[in-house]
């Protein structure tokens, strides 16, 4: 018996469709298929316990987050023989908006050619978005308004992404991290900003400690070096 018809059949069993209807309702169907899809799709994922899938593709379910890769909200990342949830920035924004907390929130990419200056003195930014976006990305940020009138935007340069990444992801090999770089690097400036300076609901609380269990040390944004070095702005964005 393969592992893909393990995982198959430990998901469909009478006891973990039990579980799963009491956890889901009646959206217990669609996340059995969807369970399925991903670990057919993954050569990795088909060798990880079935425990373990299911455990990472549950807690994206109860955050009502979908699991399909392509879409960027959650992703189930093999590591070694075990799964594990991790959080795309797409469902960041998605919780962060759910809070009701932010009036606006975005991260994106900075293409060489795009920044017209930047002061870390006074942490002082200027983007051009008007130039194209056909160049190199040299780095990415992240921006948020809430509802009570802060603001905050954070800046990182791509290498101090890849130093974050390199010191903390147990999956910078492999999954997201390889597969949609930019992504990834969005959401570690997103997540670096929010978790220390926006208003976190119960659920980002919950979803934020549960993506931070890929990573090697615990806690990593409360003492990353790489985020001492970022911008927090009052900048000005020109944009098309």
């Amino acid at each position: 018996m393969t592992k893909e018809v393990s995982i198959q059949s430990y998901i469909k069993g009478d006891a973990v469709q039990k579980n799963i209807m009491e956890t889901l309702g009646k959206k217990s169907a669609a996340f059995t298929s969807s369970v399925i899809s991903i670990v057919s799709n993954s050569a990795k994922l088909k060798n990880a316990k079935p425990v373990s899938v299911l455990a990472a593709a549950m807690k994206a379910a109860t955050l009502d987050l979908p699991i399909e890769p392509s879409l960027g909200f959650a992703y189930v990342v093999p590591y070694k023989s075990e799964a594990q949830f991790q959080l795309g920035y797409k469902g960041l924004i998605q919780l962060a908006l759910r809070s009701g907390q932010f009036k606006n929130l975005n991260s994106g990419k900075v293409h060489e050619g795009q920044l017209i200056s930047y002061n870390p003195l006074f942490e002082d930014l200027e983007i051009d978005y008007m130039k194209p976006s056909d160049t190199e990305v040299i780095g990415y940020f992240a921006s948020m308004r809430l509802t009570n009138g802060f603001e905050k935007v954070v800046y990182w340069t791509k290498a101090q992404v890849e130093e974050h990444r390199d010191r903390f992801s147990k999956a910078k090999d492999f999954g997201p991290w390889v597969s949609d770089f930019d992504a990834m690097a969005q959401k570690t400036v997103l997540k670096s900003m929010l978790s220390k300076y926006a208003p976190l609901s119960i659920e980002m609380q919950d979803a934020i400690v549960s993506d931070n269990q890929t990573e090697d040390v615990k806690e990593a944004f409360a003492d990353d070096k790489t985020d001492r070095k970022s911008t927090r702005l009052n900048s000005s964005h020109k944009r098309s």
